[in-house]
């Protein structure tokens, strides 16, 4: 049987997938419930397939379903950012934007960020919100956060990212005092340390306990910006992403050194809700945000 394409079917349907909810999605759509209900049992009679089971929460993708979406949804984000882009003037925008940023991202580009984007949309307030890799898909997904820029795990299912860069580690340390050259006078030292919430071990602490190691930490912080402080005052040293380390060490007087171990780099994602994919405001910020983070950020 020959089916005529109806863009409009698979437009619905992407949205769904999006959302994993039918009033949702026809809430993101601007339509009616029955009006997406009926478009989902057009494209079931297409396809031959229930595409969608009802939960309590909304509804669950068929593997067909999920299959479809695979190759839908790239071909459908370049021909929504090609029209959005068309009609989007961040010059005539006139809203306020949060965006959750993590604690090093925030002392390093917050200043260049808000100068770069009002002279784009001089009418934008920018609103940070704090987000770590243990919050940031819940404020994506609640939608506190319009977009976030911070270390995370992939995204979960209906949120969307990109990896702007990868942050190698570096030591942070006095200059009047020699850097760990090997792992033993690394493990014999005193450490300073950021952690979040209660994952007082850290990246680097499982990183030595799968090493069968260990480290003396004295002080825990979840800033950034406590730490060169930490540092000056006590001797001890800090394993730190480099971009902010090396910011550190600029502003005050110290040095950074390469660890005498290996610690793999920490991917800096882009996070952002699906529902936002294709909004023109978004889009911009995204190019806007991921330029700038790029630029001041990476190693």
């Amino acid at each position: 049987m020959n089916v005529r394409p109806d863009l409009n079917l698979l437009i619905v349907f992407d949205a769904i997938m999006s959302e994993r909810n039918l009033r949702l999605a026809a809430e993101r759509l601007g339509r009616s419930q029955p009006s997406v209900s009926q478009s989902v049992a057009r494209l079931r009679d297409i396809l031959g397939d229930r595409l969608f089971e009802k939960t309590p929460k909304g509804v669950r993708p068929t593997p067909r379903a999920e299959a479809l979406w695979l190759e839908i949804r790239d071909p459908l984000n370049v021909i929504n950012q090609a029209l959005t882009h068309s009609s989007f003037d961040p010059a005539l925008v006139e809203t306020e934007v949060s965006i959750g940023l993590a604690d090093d991202v925030h002392e390093i580009v917050f200043a260049h960020l808000v100068s770069h984007l009002r002279a784009g949309a001089p009418s934008l307030t920018l609103r940070v919100r704090e987000v770590d890799h243990q919050t940031v898909w819940k404020a994506v997904g609640d939608g506190h956060v319009d977009l976030a820029v911070t270390v995370a795990s992939p995204p979960p299912r209906g949120l969307g990212a990109s990896v702007l860069l990868e942050q190698p580690f570096v030591v942070l340390h006095r200059p009047d005092s020699a850097p760990p050259a090997t792992l033993s006078s690394y493990l014999k030292a005193t450490h300073v340390a950021v952690g979040f919430r209660e994952d007082e071990a850290g990246y680097t602490d499982h990183r030595l306990a799968n090493m069968g190691h260990s480290r003396s930490v004295i002080a825990w912080t979840p800033r950034f910006a406590s730490i060169p402080d930490l540092v000056a005052r006590t001797g001890a040293i800090a394993t730190m992403p480099k971009p902010i380390a090396e910011l550190h060490a600029q502003r005050f007087g110290l040095t950074v050194a390469a660890l005498p171990f290996d610690l793999d780099p920490v991917p800096v994602r882009q996070c952002w809700h699906e529902r936002r994919r294709v909004d023109g405001l978004n889009i911009w910020l995204r190019e806007q945000v991921g330029l700038l983070v790029t630029r001041h950020m990476k190693p």
